[in-house]
């Protein structure tokens, strides 16, 4: 039987031995059973492998011209099909592309035939929107995809993206984060028995909300753990981003050392990958920490390759914190006057919008600048550390 005649649905993530095990069935499949076999591959290499599962999209279409199916089931085969191609875009930050191709997934006649489908479809505009700066819009679309997921009990997707609503939220309000969080999950541990796709999302909120709250080792546990579960379940945007978090706790509490090695092992992990966000954050992170560090040249250079990787994606969060970098580095540098314009162009942009953190930061360093410049004194400028905990 086809999938969607099957009525089976799509996981969301599949582990490394899922995927092996898959990767061995299809060896011993001719090509008229291997559809099936070929959309669920490509779909858990997505991020795994991104050139490879748009090729599999390319030979799976192929396939579907000659293939016995029902229209329906082919039209649900391309649904899923966009839905790989709408990921590569965001990944790649292209965004107006990714939402393009998700808003017509929305509008096709089919897509509620596929609750699983329609529930990825929309957490994958959330990110979107998320990346755009337009936070409302991204909770309600998350919503949605909790709904649908909830629709179909479908709980392992239910339950993963409720963790990625309140990752994505905690920059914001923390509070409210933590009750988006225990709307859903009970206690401060992911359990040992869940699924290692939702055990990573756990841990990262945790991780990150121990981190806003100043629970800087306990940070560190639930991020490294969550770093595992990621590798393991395929969520490679994610792992770059625990990776670089681990680096900046470390950062925040002047392990400069262990800080950097993570940091590079984040940027080693993002390079073959090609993805602007990805790279653009951990070189933001790793000019902060040689900036604390004192070594301002190298990391004004880091910080404008980081620039250079987020040029698309002025709006978000990943940009706005390069920018509150550059600044400290200004001030670290006695330019007081560039530091007021970056302080000051922080609070506008769109990636700081909502987002608390970098509203004081910016209002702290104007007013520390200001202050320079009123009365410039000839002290060492400390180097505050700064809120470097990115997106998702």
């Amino acid at each position: 039987m086809f999938l969607f005649g099957n009525q089976h649905t799509m996981d969301l993530y599949a582990t490394d031995s899922e995927v092996l095990q898959l990767e061995q069935r299809l060896t011993e499949m001719v090509a008229q059973e291997q559809l099936n076999e070929l959309l669920t591959l490509a779909w858990h290499l997505r991020q795994r492998d991104t050139g490879r599962a748009l090729n599999l999209c390319e030979h799976i279409s192929k396939l579907l011209n000659t293939s016995t199916i029902s229209d329906t089931d082919k039209a649900l085969v391309y649904l899923r099909l966009q839905s790989i191609r709408a990921e590569e875009k965001w990944l790649h930050a292209d965004l107006d592309a990714a939402a393009a191709i998700v808003q017509a997934m929305l509008r096709h006649p089919d897509i509620h035939l596929d609750p699983a489908c329609l529930s990825d479809a929309h957490r994958m505009l959330g990110f979107i929107l998320s990346d755009q700066g337009k936070h409302v819009e991204c909770d309600i679309e998350m919503a949605i995809s909790i709904d649908e997921a909830s629709k179909a009990d479908d709980i392992l997707r239910k339950q993963c993206t409720a963790a990625a609503l309140a990752r994505i939220a905690v920059l914001r309000d923390d509070r409210l984060a933590k009750s988006y969080f225990d709307r859903h999950f009970e206690g401060r541990n992911a359990p040992r028995d869940v699924h290692p796709g939702l055990a990573a999302l756990l841990n990262d909120f945790l991780g990150v909300h121990a981190g806003l709250n100043g629970n800087y080792d306990e940070s560190v546990e639930f991020l490294a753990r969550a770093y595992t579960h990621c590798l393991e379940s395929g969520q490679i945007r994610r792992a770059i981003l625990t990776a670089a978090n681990i680096g900046y706790t470390y950062n925040n509490t002047n392990d400069f050392e262990a800080s950097l090695e993570w940091l590079h092992k984040a940027l080693k992990l993002a390079k073959p990958t090609g993805w602007a966000p990805s790279i653009g954050n951990c070189l933001t992170q790793i000019g902060d920490t040689l900036r604390k560090m004192g070594s301002l040249d190298a990391a004004e250079h880091m910080l404008h390759e980081a620039l250079e990787q987020l040029s698309k994606l002025t709006n978000s969060r990943n940009y706005a914190l390069t920018i509150s970098v550059l600044a400290d580095v200004a001030l670290d540098r006695r330019d007081y006057q560039l530091a007021l314009n970056l302080f000051t162009q922080l609070a506008m942009l769109p990636g700081a919008q909502e987002q608390a953190d970098l509203q004081e930061i910016s209002q702290a360093g104007q007013a520390k600048a200001l202050a320079k410049l009123k009365s410039p004194a000839r002290e060492p400028i400390s180097r505050s550390a700064s809120p470097l905990v990115a997106k998702r």
